[in-house]
Protein backbone atom coordinates (compact mmCIF):
# COMPACT_ATOMS: atom_id res chain seq x y z
CA UNK A 1 0.00 0.00 0.00
CA UNK A 2 2.84 2.33 0.83
CA UNK A 3 4.38 1.70 -2.57
CA UNK A 4 1.03 2.47 -4.18
CA UNK A 5 0.90 5.89 -2.55
CA UNK A 6 4.51 6.68 -3.50
CA UNK A 7 3.91 5.60 -7.09
CA UNK A 8 0.78 7.73 -7.33
CA UNK A 9 2.56 10.75 -5.92
CA UNK A 10 5.47 10.36 -8.31
CA UNK A 11 2.96 10.52 -11.15
CA UNK A 12 0.85 13.20 -9.51
CA UNK A 13 0.68 15.23 -12.70
CA UNK A 14 -1.33 12.42 -14.29
CA UNK A 15 -3.19 10.78 -11.42
CA UNK A 16 -4.62 14.04 -10.11
CA UNK A 17 -6.18 14.74 -13.50
CA UNK A 18 -8.06 11.49 -13.56
CA UNK A 19 -9.04 11.93 -9.92
CA UNK A 20 -10.57 15.32 -10.61
CA UNK A 21 -12.56 14.18 -13.61
CA UNK A 22 -13.78 10.90 -12.18
CA UNK A 23 -15.56 12.13 -9.06
CA UNK A 24 -17.59 15.08 -7.89
CA UNK A 25 -16.49 15.18 -4.28
CA UNK A 26 -15.73 18.78 -3.47
CA UNK A 27 -14.35 20.93 -0.69
CA UNK A 28 -15.73 22.65 2.34
CA UNK A 29 -19.37 21.73 2.65
CA UNK A 30 -18.85 19.04 0.00
CA UNK A 31 -17.26 16.62 2.47
CA UNK A 32 -19.68 14.74 4.66
CA UNK A 33 -17.13 12.83 6.73
CA UNK A 34 -17.11 13.44 10.47
CA UNK A 35 -13.87 14.56 12.08
CA UNK A 36 -12.67 13.12 15.36
CA UNK A 37 -9.23 14.47 15.95
CA UNK A 38 -8.40 14.39 19.58
CA UNK A 39 -10.22 12.37 22.21
CA UNK A 40 -13.25 10.15 22.06
CA UNK A 41 -16.69 11.39 22.99
CA UNK A 42 -16.50 9.41 26.22
CA UNK A 43 -13.23 11.00 27.33
CA UNK A 44 -14.31 14.47 26.36
CA UNK A 45 -17.70 14.19 27.95
CA UNK A 46 -19.35 15.50 24.80
CA UNK A 47 -21.58 12.97 23.16
CA UNK A 48 -22.05 12.83 19.42
CA UNK A 49 -19.65 15.65 18.55
CA UNK A 50 -16.25 15.53 16.90
CA UNK A 51 -13.56 16.93 19.14
CA UNK A 52 -10.25 18.71 18.79
CA UNK A 53 -7.88 18.86 21.76
CA UNK A 54 -10.69 17.70 24.03
CA UNK A 55 -13.09 20.51 23.18
CA UNK A 56 -16.32 20.01 21.29
CA UNK A 57 -16.55 21.33 17.75
CA UNK A 58 -19.94 22.88 17.20
CA UNK A 59 -19.44 22.83 13.43
CA UNK A 60 -16.69 20.59 12.04
CA UNK A 61 -17.74 21.60 8.55
CA UNK A 62 -16.91 25.20 9.44
CA UNK A 63 -13.44 24.15 10.57
CA UNK A 64 -12.79 22.37 7.29
CA UNK A 65 -13.82 25.40 5.28
CA UNK A 66 -11.69 27.66 7.47
CA UNK A 67 -8.73 25.37 6.81
CA UNK A 68 -9.43 25.56 3.09
CA UNK A 69 -9.84 29.35 3.24
CA UNK A 70 -6.45 29.70 4.90
CA UNK A 71 -4.86 27.36 2.36
CA UNK A 72 -6.05 29.78 -0.32
CA UNK A 73 -5.16 32.97 1.58
CA UNK A 74 -1.79 31.96 3.05
CA UNK A 75 1.02 29.44 2.88
CA UNK A 76 -0.88 27.26 5.35
CA UNK A 77 -1.97 27.45 8.97
CA UNK A 78 -1.81 25.41 12.16
CA UNK A 79 -4.85 24.26 14.08
CA UNK A 80 -4.91 27.26 16.42
CA UNK A 81 -5.09 29.65 13.47
CA UNK A 82 -7.75 27.54 11.76
CA UNK A 83 -9.83 27.47 14.92
CA UNK A 84 -9.46 31.22 15.45
CA UNK A 85 -10.39 32.00 11.85
CA UNK A 86 -13.46 29.79 11.97
CA UNK A 87 -14.57 31.56 15.15
CA UNK A 88 -13.95 35.14 14.07
CA UNK A 89 -15.13 34.83 10.45
CA UNK A 90 -13.36 35.60 7.20
CA UNK A 91 -14.23 39.29 7.01
CA UNK A 92 -12.81 39.90 10.46
CA UNK A 93 -9.71 37.83 9.64
CA UNK A 94 -9.12 39.90 6.52
CA UNK A 95 -9.55 43.14 8.49
CA UNK A 96 -6.99 41.93 11.00
CA UNK A 97 -4.53 40.94 8.28
CA UNK A 98 -4.84 44.27 6.47
CA UNK A 99 -4.04 46.10 9.73
CA UNK A 100 -0.80 44.22 10.41
CA UNK A 101 2.46 46.09 9.68
CA UNK A 102 4.86 45.01 6.96
CA UNK A 103 7.88 43.01 8.03
CA UNK A 104 11.12 43.83 6.20
CA UNK A 105 13.10 40.94 4.73
CA UNK A 106 16.06 43.27 4.18
CA UNK A 107 16.25 44.03 7.90
CA UNK A 108 16.02 40.33 8.68
CA UNK A 109 18.90 39.67 6.27
CA UNK A 110 21.12 42.09 8.17
CA UNK A 111 20.06 40.64 11.50
CA UNK A 112 20.97 37.13 10.38
CA UNK A 113 24.42 38.17 9.17
CA UNK A 114 25.12 40.03 12.40
CA UNK A 115 23.92 37.16 14.58
CA UNK A 116 25.75 34.40 12.69
CA UNK A 117 28.94 36.18 11.68
CA UNK A 118 29.04 38.36 14.80
CA UNK A 119 29.89 41.60 13.04
CA UNK A 120 27.84 44.50 11.81
CA UNK A 121 27.46 43.81 8.08
CA UNK A 122 27.64 46.26 5.28
CA UNK A 123 25.37 45.49 2.37
CA UNK A 124 28.25 43.99 0.39
CA UNK A 125 28.45 41.17 2.95
CA UNK A 126 24.90 39.99 2.28
CA UNK A 127 24.40 37.30 -0.36
CA UNK A 128 21.39 35.53 -1.83
CA UNK A 129 21.94 32.88 0.82
CA UNK A 130 20.89 35.43 3.44
CA UNK A 131 17.86 36.28 1.31
CA UNK A 132 16.77 32.65 1.46
CA UNK A 133 17.29 32.48 5.21
CA UNK A 134 15.48 35.77 5.80
CA UNK A 135 12.57 34.91 3.52
CA UNK A 136 11.99 31.65 5.34
CA UNK A 137 12.38 32.96 8.89
CA UNK A 138 10.18 35.98 8.14
CA UNK A 139 7.43 33.88 6.60
CA UNK A 140 7.45 31.37 9.45
CA UNK A 141 7.55 33.85 12.31
CA UNK A 142 5.46 36.77 11.07
CA UNK A 143 1.66 36.84 11.55
CA UNK A 144 0.97 38.73 8.30
CA UNK A 145 -0.06 35.60 6.42
CA UNK A 146 -2.06 37.30 3.67
CA UNK A 147 0.60 39.89 2.83
CA UNK A 148 3.12 37.08 2.50
CA UNK A 149 0.92 35.26 0.02
CA UNK A 150 0.14 38.45 -1.93
CA UNK A 151 3.82 39.46 -2.11
CA UNK A 152 4.69 36.07 -3.53
CA UNK A 153 1.86 36.34 -6.06
CA UNK A 154 3.06 39.79 -7.17
CA UNK A 155 6.63 38.49 -7.44
CA UNK A 156 5.33 35.99 -10.00
CA UNK A 157 3.75 38.74 -12.09
CA UNK A 158 6.36 41.51 -11.73
CA UNK A 159 9.22 39.02 -12.15
CA UNK A 160 12.90 39.62 -11.53
CA UNK A 161 15.53 36.89 -11.24
CA UNK A 162 18.16 36.97 -8.50
CA UNK A 163 20.36 34.40 -10.27
CA UNK A 164 22.39 36.84 -12.38
CA UNK A 165 26.00 37.45 -11.44
CA UNK A 166 25.34 40.86 -9.90
CA UNK A 167 22.26 39.79 -7.96
CA UNK A 168 23.77 36.51 -6.81
CA UNK A 169 26.73 38.26 -5.22
CA UNK A 170 24.70 40.98 -3.51
CA UNK A 171 21.54 39.56 -2.00
CA UNK A 172 20.36 42.97 -0.89
CA UNK A 173 19.01 43.55 -4.41
CA UNK A 174 16.52 40.73 -3.91
CA UNK A 175 15.59 41.83 -0.40
CA UNK A 176 14.93 45.43 -1.39
CA UNK A 177 12.82 44.44 -4.39
CA UNK A 178 10.77 41.95 -2.37
CA UNK A 179 10.22 44.56 0.35
CA UNK A 180 8.92 46.94 -2.32
CA UNK A 181 6.39 44.34 -3.46
CA UNK A 182 5.38 43.75 0.15
CA UNK A 183 4.79 47.47 0.75
CA UNK A 184 2.47 47.55 -2.25
CA UNK A 185 0.62 44.31 -1.50
CA UNK A 186 -2.40 46.00 0.05
CA UNK A 187 -2.09 49.28 -1.84
CA UNK A 188 -3.03 50.29 -5.37
CA UNK A 189 -1.91 48.91 -8.71
CA UNK A 190 -0.76 52.18 -10.27
CA UNK A 191 1.66 52.89 -7.42
CA UNK A 192 2.93 49.32 -7.65
CA UNK A 193 3.57 49.62 -11.39
CA UNK A 194 5.41 52.91 -10.93
CA UNK A 195 7.55 51.51 -8.10
CA UNK A 196 8.38 48.44 -10.19
CA UNK A 197 9.30 50.66 -13.15
CA UNK A 198 11.64 52.81 -11.08
CA UNK A 199 13.19 50.09 -8.95
CA UNK A 200 16.89 49.60 -9.78
CA UNK A 201 16.59 45.82 -9.51
CA UNK A 202 14.00 45.81 -12.28
CA UNK A 203 15.96 48.46 -14.18
CA UNK A 204 19.00 46.22 -14.38
CA UNK A 205 17.04 43.02 -14.93
CA UNK A 206 15.08 44.39 -17.90
CA UNK A 207 17.82 46.80 -19.02
CA UNK A 208 16.15 50.21 -18.82
CA UNK A 209 18.72 51.30 -16.24
CA UNK A 210 20.99 53.80 -18.09
CA UNK A 211 18.73 53.51 -21.13
CA UNK A 212 19.46 56.47 -23.45
CA UNK A 213 17.56 58.16 -26.20
CA UNK A 214 18.45 57.38 -29.82
CA UNK A 215 21.80 58.61 -31.10
CA UNK A 216 21.92 58.69 -34.94
CA UNK A 217 25.67 59.36 -34.95
CA UNK A 218 26.32 56.19 -32.98
CA UNK A 219 23.45 54.35 -34.69
CA UNK A 220 21.93 53.43 -31.30
CA UNK A 221 18.29 53.10 -30.33
CA UNK A 222 16.55 52.93 -26.93
CA UNK A 223 16.43 49.51 -25.33
CA UNK A 224 12.98 47.95 -25.93
CA UNK A 225 13.04 45.23 -23.29
CA UNK A 226 11.09 46.91 -20.51
CA UNK A 227 8.74 48.61 -22.97
CA UNK A 228 7.67 45.18 -24.19
CA UNK A 229 7.36 43.46 -20.83
CA UNK A 230 5.50 46.24 -19.03
CA UNK A 231 2.75 45.72 -21.58
CA UNK A 232 2.89 41.98 -22.17
CA UNK A 233 3.39 40.82 -18.58
CA UNK A 234 2.85 43.65 -16.11
CA UNK A 235 -0.34 45.33 -17.34
CA UNK A 236 -2.39 44.57 -20.48
CA UNK A 237 -1.23 41.25 -21.92
CA UNK A 238 -1.01 40.20 -25.54
CA UNK A 239 -4.69 40.11 -26.51
CA UNK A 240 -7.59 42.49 -26.05
CA UNK A 241 -9.94 41.24 -23.34
CA UNK A 242 -13.55 41.59 -22.36
CA UNK A 243 -14.20 42.73 -18.77
CA UNK A 244 -14.73 39.07 -17.82
CA UNK A 245 -11.26 38.06 -19.00
CA UNK A 246 -12.29 36.32 -22.23
CA UNK A 247 -10.57 37.41 -25.43
CA UNK A 248 -12.28 39.84 -27.74
CA UNK A 249 -12.76 38.85 -31.37
CA UNK A 250 -12.43 40.96 -34.50
CA UNK A 251 -15.17 41.07 -37.14
CA UNK A 252 -13.29 38.23 -38.82
CA UNK A 253 -13.41 36.15 -35.64
CA UNK A 254 -9.70 36.58 -34.84
CA UNK A 255 -8.06 37.50 -31.55
CA UNK A 256 -7.06 41.19 -31.42
CA UNK A 257 -3.45 42.05 -30.41
CA UNK A 258 -3.11 44.78 -27.80
CA UNK A 259 0.06 46.26 -29.35
CA UNK A 260 2.55 45.85 -32.19
CA UNK A 261 6.25 46.50 -32.80
CA UNK A 262 5.62 50.16 -33.59
CA UNK A 263 4.00 50.56 -30.16
CA UNK A 264 7.01 48.95 -28.49
CA UNK A 265 9.31 51.51 -30.13
CA UNK A 266 7.12 54.36 -28.92
CA UNK A 267 7.06 53.03 -25.37
CA UNK A 268 10.83 52.44 -25.44
CA UNK A 269 11.33 56.18 -25.89
CA UNK A 270 9.37 56.77 -22.68
CA UNK A 271 11.78 54.72 -20.57
CA UNK A 272 14.94 56.64 -21.48
CA UNK A 273 16.99 58.75 -19.10
CA UNK A 274 16.62 56.65 -15.96
CA UNK A 275 19.77 56.08 -13.96
CA UNK A 276 21.15 56.04 -10.43
CA UNK A 277 18.94 57.56 -7.77
CA UNK A 278 21.68 59.05 -5.56
CA UNK A 279 23.96 61.02 -7.87
CA UNK A 280 23.68 63.18 -10.97
CA UNK A 281 26.08 61.33 -13.27
CA UNK A 282 24.92 59.53 -16.41
CA UNK A 283 26.17 56.99 -17.01
CA UNK A 284 27.36 56.43 -13.48
CA UNK A 285 31.13 56.05 -13.35
CA UNK A 286 31.72 55.43 -9.65
CA UNK A 287 31.23 51.72 -8.97
CA UNK A 288 30.90 52.15 -5.21
CA UNK A 289 28.16 54.74 -5.58
CA UNK A 290 26.45 52.54 -8.14
CA UNK A 291 26.36 49.63 -5.72
CA UNK A 292 25.30 51.80 -2.81
CA UNK A 293 22.37 53.07 -4.84
CA UNK A 294 21.22 49.59 -5.78
CA UNK A 295 21.52 48.19 -2.29
CA UNK A 296 19.57 51.08 -0.82
CA UNK A 297 16.72 50.30 -3.18
CA UNK A 298 16.53 54.00 -4.03
CA UNK A 299 14.24 54.54 -7.02
CA UNK A 300 15.98 55.40 -10.25
CA UNK A 301 16.01 59.10 -11.11
CA UNK A 302 15.52 60.83 -14.41
CA UNK A 303 18.31 62.69 -16.24
CA UNK A 304 16.36 64.65 -18.85
CA UNK A 305 19.44 65.22 -20.99
CA UNK A 306 19.32 61.54 -21.90
CA UNK A 307 15.54 61.31 -22.21
CA UNK A 308 13.75 61.36 -25.56
CA UNK A 309 11.57 64.50 -25.47
CA UNK A 310 9.76 63.93 -28.77
CA UNK A 311 6.02 63.26 -28.81
CA UNK A 312 5.05 59.61 -28.32
CA UNK A 313 1.95 57.82 -29.53
CA UNK A 314 0.74 55.27 -26.99
CA UNK A 315 -2.30 52.97 -27.21
CA UNK A 316 -5.88 53.89 -28.12
CA UNK A 317 -4.70 57.14 -29.73
CA UNK A 318 -3.15 58.55 -26.55
CA UNK A 319 -0.32 61.00 -27.29
CA UNK A 320 2.36 62.26 -24.95
CA UNK A 321 3.21 65.79 -26.09
CA UNK A 322 6.74 66.77 -27.04
CA UNK A 323 8.88 68.67 -24.58
CA UNK A 324 7.69 67.01 -21.38
CA UNK A 325 10.10 65.99 -18.67
CA UNK A 326 11.08 62.36 -18.48
CA UNK A 327 9.15 61.73 -15.28
CA UNK A 328 6.03 63.32 -16.75
CA UNK A 329 6.26 60.85 -19.63
CA UNK A 330 6.77 57.91 -17.28
CA UNK A 331 4.02 58.81 -14.84
CA UNK A 332 1.53 59.43 -17.63
CA UNK A 333 2.50 56.16 -19.34
CA UNK A 334 2.09 54.19 -16.12
CA UNK A 335 -1.31 55.82 -15.59
CA UNK A 336 -2.21 55.07 -19.22
CA UNK A 337 -1.43 51.37 -18.85
CA UNK A 338 -3.02 51.16 -15.40
CA UNK A 339 -6.30 52.53 -16.72
CA UNK A 340 -6.31 50.47 -19.93
CA UNK A 341 -9.46 48.36 -20.28
CA UNK A 342 -7.36 45.18 -20.36
CA UNK A 343 -5.48 45.72 -17.13
CA UNK A 344 -8.24 44.92 -14.64
CA UNK A 345 -9.20 41.52 -16.11
CA UNK A 346 -5.60 40.65 -17.02
CA UNK A 347 -4.17 41.28 -13.54
CA UNK A 348 -7.21 40.09 -11.60
CA UNK A 349 -7.43 36.77 -13.43
CA UNK A 350 -3.78 36.04 -12.62
CA UNK A 351 -4.34 36.87 -8.95
CA UNK A 352 -7.34 34.53 -8.86
CA UNK A 353 -5.13 31.82 -10.37
CA UNK A 354 -2.50 32.35 -7.69
CA UNK A 355 -4.97 32.20 -4.80
CA UNK A 356 -7.92 29.95 -5.58
CA UNK A 357 -8.35 28.33 -9.00
CA UNK A 358 -6.55 27.93 -12.31
CA UNK A 359 -9.75 28.27 -14.33
CA UNK A 360 -11.93 31.04 -12.91
CA UNK A 361 -15.26 31.44 -14.67
CA UNK A 362 -15.91 34.64 -16.61
CA UNK A 363 -18.35 35.71 -13.90
CA UNK A 364 -15.66 35.24 -11.23
CA UNK A 365 -13.14 37.32 -13.19
CA UNK A 366 -15.76 39.97 -13.91
CA UNK A 367 -16.71 40.26 -10.23
CA UNK A 368 -13.09 40.76 -9.15
CA UNK A 369 -12.21 43.08 -12.05
CA UNK A 370 -15.23 45.25 -11.25
CA UNK A 371 -13.68 46.30 -7.92
CA UNK A 372 -10.22 46.87 -9.44
CA UNK A 373 -9.40 50.59 -9.35
CA UNK A 374 -5.73 51.31 -10.08
CA UNK A 375 -5.77 54.70 -8.31
CA UNK A 376 -7.95 53.92 -5.30
CA UNK A 377 -6.12 53.85 -1.97
CA UNK A 378 -5.69 50.29 -0.61
CA UNK A 379 -7.56 48.90 -3.62
CA UNK A 380 -5.74 45.58 -3.48
CA UNK A 381 -7.59 44.97 -0.22
CA UNK A 382 -10.88 45.12 -2.10
CA UNK A 383 -9.48 42.88 -4.84
CA UNK A 384 -8.37 40.28 -2.31
CA UNK A 385 -11.74 40.35 -0.58
CA UNK A 386 -13.44 39.80 -3.93
CA UNK A 387 -11.14 36.86 -4.74
CA UNK A 388 -11.29 35.07 -1.41
CA UNK A 389 -14.93 35.70 -0.52
CA UNK A 390 -16.44 35.06 -3.94
CA UNK A 391 -19.14 32.35 -3.78
CA UNK A 392 -17.19 30.15 -6.20
CA UNK A 393 -14.21 30.23 -3.87
CA UNK A 394 -16.23 29.55 -0.76
CA UNK A 395 -18.89 27.16 -2.07
CA UNK A 396 -17.64 24.77 -4.72
CA UNK A 397 -20.73 22.97 -6.04
CA UNK A 398 -21.01 19.68 -7.94
CA UNK A 399 -21.49 21.41 -11.29
CA UNK A 400 -18.00 22.89 -11.30
CA UNK A 401 -16.09 20.59 -8.95
CA UNK A 402 -14.02 19.12 -11.78
CA UNK A 403 -13.07 22.60 -13.02
CA UNK A 404 -12.32 24.38 -9.73
CA UNK A 405 -8.98 24.26 -7.94
CA UNK A 406 -5.26 24.35 -8.61
CA UNK A 407 -2.09 22.37 -8.14
CA UNK A 408 -0.34 23.52 -4.98
CA UNK A 409 2.95 25.16 -5.83
CA UNK A 410 6.12 23.61 -4.37
CA UNK A 411 6.67 26.60 -2.07
CA UNK A 412 3.15 26.28 -0.73
CA UNK A 413 3.67 22.61 0.05
CA UNK A 414 6.97 23.18 1.83
CA UNK A 415 5.82 26.23 3.77
CA UNK A 416 2.63 24.48 4.86
CA UNK A 417 4.76 21.66 6.22
CA UNK A 418 7.15 24.05 7.98
CA UNK A 419 4.46 26.36 9.34
CA UNK A 420 2.54 23.53 11.01
CA UNK A 421 5.62 21.85 12.45
CA UNK A 422 8.30 24.47 12.73
CA UNK A 423 11.97 23.64 12.95
CA UNK A 424 13.95 25.55 15.49
CA UNK A 425 17.67 25.21 14.84
CA UNK A 426 19.17 26.44 18.06
CA UNK A 427 22.48 28.20 18.25
CA UNK A 428 24.21 30.28 20.84
CA UNK A 429 24.64 34.00 20.45
CA UNK A 430 26.99 36.26 22.33
CA UNK A 431 24.76 36.21 25.41
CA UNK A 432 24.65 32.42 25.51
CA UNK A 433 20.95 32.58 24.70
CA UNK A 434 19.27 30.41 22.12
CA UNK A 435 17.38 31.79 19.16
CA UNK A 436 15.48 30.05 16.35
CA UNK A 437 17.24 29.76 13.03
CA UNK A 438 15.37 28.51 9.99
CA UNK A 439 16.66 27.02 6.77
CA UNK A 440 15.07 25.19 3.85
CA UNK A 441 18.04 25.58 1.50
CA UNK A 442 18.26 24.85 -2.20
CA UNK A 443 14.54 24.54 -2.87
CA UNK A 444 14.91 26.08 -6.32
CA UNK A 445 17.02 23.05 -7.23
CA UNK A 446 15.22 20.31 -5.31
CA UNK A 447 11.60 21.28 -6.00
CA UNK A 448 12.01 23.84 -8.79
CA UNK A 449 10.86 27.00 -7.02
CA UNK A 450 11.97 29.73 -4.65
CA UNK A 451 10.98 33.43 -4.57
CA UNK A 452 12.72 35.58 -7.19
CA UNK A 453 14.29 32.49 -8.76
CA UNK A 454 12.13 32.08 -11.86
CA UNK A 455 14.19 31.12 -14.91
CA UNK A 456 12.95 34.11 -16.92
CA UNK A 457 10.68 37.12 -16.82
CA UNK A 458 7.87 34.71 -17.76
CA UNK A 459 7.88 33.27 -14.23
CA UNK A 460 8.12 29.58 -13.32
CA UNK A 461 5.11 28.87 -15.52
CA UNK A 462 2.79 30.66 -17.92
CA UNK A 463 -0.76 31.53 -16.77
CA UNK A 464 -2.17 29.87 -19.90
CA UNK A 465 -0.13 26.65 -19.72
CA UNK A 466 -2.09 23.53 -20.73
CA UNK A 467 -0.67 20.10 -19.90
CA UNK A 468 -1.51 17.45 -22.43
CA UNK A 469 -4.43 15.23 -21.57
CA UNK A 470 -7.86 15.91 -20.07
CA UNK A 471 -7.07 19.51 -19.11
CA UNK A 472 -6.05 20.59 -22.61
CA UNK A 473 -8.81 18.49 -24.16
CA UNK A 474 -11.34 20.40 -22.05
CA UNK A 475 -9.81 23.76 -23.06
CA UNK A 476 -8.62 24.42 -19.52
CA UNK A 477 -5.27 25.54 -18.10
CA UNK A 478 -3.13 24.35 -15.19
CA UNK A 479 -0.20 26.79 -14.86
CA UNK A 480 1.60 25.07 -11.99
CA UNK A 481 1.88 21.83 -13.95
CA UNK A 482 4.52 23.49 -16.15
CA UNK A 483 6.94 23.32 -13.25
CA UNK A 484 6.01 19.72 -12.38
CA UNK A 485 8.50 17.74 -14.43
CA UNK A 486 9.96 14.36 -13.55
CA UNK A 487 12.89 15.93 -11.69
CA UNK A 488 10.80 18.27 -9.56
CA UNK A 489 8.14 15.66 -8.83
CA UNK A 490 10.78 13.37 -7.35
CA UNK A 491 12.47 16.36 -5.73
CA UNK A 492 9.31 17.17 -3.79
CA UNK A 493 9.07 13.56 -2.56
CA UNK A 494 12.71 13.59 -1.50
CA UNK A 495 12.35 16.96 0.21
CA UNK A 496 9.38 15.75 2.24
CA UNK A 497 11.28 12.57 3.13
CA UNK A 498 14.34 14.56 4.21
CA UNK A 499 12.30 16.77 6.50
CA UNK A 500 9.56 14.47 7.77
CA UNK A 501 11.48 11.21 8.05
CA UNK A 502 15.17 12.12 8.22
CA UNK A 503 14.92 15.47 10.09
CA UNK A 504 17.34 16.95 7.59
CA UNK A 505 16.50 20.54 6.66
CA UNK A 506 19.72 21.42 4.89
CA UNK A 507 19.78 18.91 2.06
CA UNK A 508 21.43 21.02 -0.62
CA UNK A 509 23.49 18.95 -3.02
CA UNK A 510 24.89 21.89 -4.96
CA UNK A 511 28.64 22.02 -4.30
CA UNK A 512 28.92 25.70 -5.21
CA UNK A 513 26.15 26.55 -2.73
CA UNK A 514 27.85 24.56 0.04
CA UNK A 515 31.15 26.27 -0.77
CA UNK A 516 29.42 29.65 -0.47
CA UNK A 517 28.01 28.54 2.87
CA UNK A 518 31.46 27.53 4.11
CA UNK A 519 32.92 30.82 2.93
CA UNK A 520 30.25 32.84 4.71
CA UNK A 521 29.93 30.86 7.93
CA UNK A 522 33.16 28.98 8.35
CA UNK A 523 34.49 25.67 7.12
CA UNK A 524 32.77 22.56 8.30
CA UNK A 525 29.72 20.41 8.01
CA UNK A 526 26.58 22.55 7.68
CA UNK A 527 24.60 19.95 9.62
CA UNK A 528 24.36 22.42 12.50
CA UNK A 529 21.44 23.77 10.52
CA UNK A 530 19.49 20.56 10.96
CA UNK A 531 16.89 20.15 13.64
CA UNK A 532 13.61 18.52 14.43
CA UNK A 533 10.08 19.77 13.98
CA UNK A 534 7.83 20.56 16.89
CA UNK A 535 5.30 17.73 16.89
CA UNK A 536 3.93 18.41 20.37
CA UNK A 537 0.45 19.14 19.00
CA UNK A 538 0.21 15.52 17.83
CA UNK A 539 1.30 13.69 20.96
CA UNK A 540 -2.24 12.77 22.05
CA UNK A 541 -2.98 11.12 18.69
CA UNK A 542 0.03 8.87 18.18
CA UNK A 543 -1.62 5.76 19.61
CA UNK A 544 -4.76 6.30 17.52
CA UNK A 545 -3.82 6.16 13.79
CA UNK A 546 -7.36 6.95 12.51
CA UNK A 547 -7.56 10.00 14.77
CA UNK A 548 -4.07 11.09 13.78
CA UNK A 549 -4.89 10.88 10.08
CA UNK A 550 -8.17 12.77 10.59
CA UNK A 551 -6.37 15.56 12.42
CA UNK A 552 -3.66 15.85 9.78
CA UNK A 553 -6.32 15.79 7.07
CA UNK A 554 -7.87 18.85 8.70
CA UNK A 555 -4.78 20.96 9.34
CA UNK A 556 -2.70 19.97 6.31
CA UNK A 557 -5.01 18.73 3.56
CA UNK A 558 -7.99 20.96 4.48
CA UNK A 559 -10.32 17.96 4.79
CA UNK A 560 -9.72 16.94 1.18
CA UNK A 561 -8.33 13.42 1.61
CA UNK A 562 -10.53 10.83 -0.05
CA UNK A 563 -11.75 7.93 2.05
CA UNK A 564 -9.64 5.39 0.16
CA UNK A 565 -6.53 7.56 0.60
CA UNK A 566 -7.18 7.88 4.32
CA UNK A 567 -7.68 4.12 4.56
CA UNK A 568 -4.38 3.42 2.80
CA UNK A 569 -2.50 5.86 5.04
CA UNK A 570 -4.18 4.64 8.23
CA UNK A 571 -3.38 1.00 7.44
CA UNK A 572 0.24 1.82 6.64
CA UNK A 573 0.63 3.85 9.84
CA UNK A 574 -1.04 1.15 11.98
CA UNK A 575 1.58 -1.43 10.96
CA UNK A 576 4.44 0.58 12.47
CA UNK A 577 5.60 -0.03 16.02
CA UNK A 578 6.83 3.22 17.52
CA UNK A 579 4.88 6.49 17.84
CA UNK A 580 7.63 8.38 16.03
CA UNK A 581 7.51 5.99 13.07
CA UNK A 582 3.73 6.27 12.88
CA UNK A 583 3.88 10.05 13.04
CA UNK A 584 6.49 10.50 10.35
CA UNK A 585 4.87 7.98 8.02
CA UNK A 586 1.48 9.65 8.34
CA UNK A 587 2.98 13.05 7.56
CA UNK A 588 5.01 11.74 4.67
CA UNK A 589 2.13 9.90 2.99
CA UNK A 590 -0.26 12.83 3.34
CA UNK A 591 2.21 15.34 1.93
CA UNK A 592 2.93 13.20 -1.13
CA UNK A 593 -0.67 12.16 -1.81
CA UNK A 594 -2.50 13.42 -4.92
CA UNK A 595 -5.45 14.47 -2.74
CA UNK A 596 -3.17 16.91 -0.96
CA UNK A 597 -1.41 18.06 -4.14
CA UNK A 598 -4.58 19.63 -5.53
CA UNK A 599 -6.16 22.51 -3.62
CA UNK A 600 -9.84 22.36 -4.56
Amino acid sequence: MQNKICFIAALVGFSVLSAQYNHLDFVGAGHDRNISVSTSSESSGISGEATVDGFGIQNAEQLRDASRFLAQASFGADYATIDMTAAMGYEAWLDEQFALPEVSISEEMRRIVYRVQEFEPDDFGISTFEFELAWVSTHLASPDLLRQRMSFALSQIMVTNRAGDLFEDVGTFAGQYYDMLSRNSFGQYQSLLLDVTLHPTMGIFLSHFNNRKANPELNTQPDENYAREIMQLFSIGLWELNPNGTRRLSDQGQFIPTYNNADIKEFAQVFTGLTNGLVNGFPLEDGAEFMAHLMAGTPMRMIDEYHDTSSKVLLNGTVLPAGQSGMQDIRQTVAHLSGHQNTAPFICKQLIQRFTTSNPTPSYVSAVASVFDPTQENNFQQVLRAILLHPQARNCNPTNAAQFGKLREPMHRVMNMMRNFQVKNLEENGDDEEEPFYEIGCLSETVGQFPLSAPSVFNFYRPDYQPQGPIAMNNMVAPEFQILNSTNAIGILNDVNNRMVMSNHFSCQNEEFVDDFDYAYGEGDPNWLTGDQDFSSLQNFLDQPPVLVDYLDLVLANGMLEDDTKSIITNAVSQLETPQERLRMALYLIFISPDYAILK
